[in-house]
């Protein structure tokens, strides 16, 4: 990811979106904050020609996988569904010890659209994706539950030894004037 990436993803939501208003929740990769970024935001916000908006938060660093929901649920289903692809894909080739299995780009790209198939139909039966923005405390329209979701989110966080341990180390840090 670059800022002419960031800056052409928005440019496509601006798109999709028109009229609305666009909230973004990105994690503090220099792409996405970057002057150019930010300018071309300030540029499209400005403009009065259209009344599409985009309204920018960045997640603080360590919190992306608790509260930025695509990697908190999204991702590992993503990662998974493309394995699966690849491992049935692998499975139909003749065994060849100790050679490397090559993909074609082509071929990927295959993968790729397969496992978006296959998680938009899996969410059209059980909508976990919706629900994940519960999860990590980002429904407004859930106030009363996505509190609760929210707290057991990050008890389930807790029985991860790592997370565990990255808690029980961390210490606040005293600031002084």
């Amino acid at each position: 990811m670059n800022a002419n990436a960031a800056i052409i993803y928005l440019a496509y939501l601006m798109n999709m979106f028109r009229g609305k208003t666009i909230g973004l929740i990105w994690d503090k990769h220099t792409s996405h904050y970057c002057d150019e970024v930010q300018e071309f935001v300030k540029c499209c916000n400005a403009d009065k020609a259209t009344t599409t908006r985009i309204v920018l938060e960045l997640v603080n660093e360590g919190l992306t996988p608790i509260i930025k929901v695509p990697d908190a649920v999204v991702n590992k289903v993503f990662k998974a569904a493309v394995k699966r692809q690849y491992h049935n894909y692998r499975s139909k080739l003749p065994v060849r010890i100790w050679e490397k299995i090559s993909v074609s780009r082509e071929t990927l790209v295959d993968f790729v659209l397969d496992a978006i198939e296959q998680i938009n139909e899996q969410n059209d039966e059980t909508p976990y994706i919706m629900h994940a923005f519960k999860q990590c405390g980002l429904n407004p329209w859930s106030m009363s539950k996505s509190l609760e979701a929210f707290e057991e989110h990050l008890d389930n966080l807790e029985a991860n030894e790592i997370m565990k341990a990255m808690l029980s180390t961390q210490k606040a840090m005293t600031l002084e004037d």
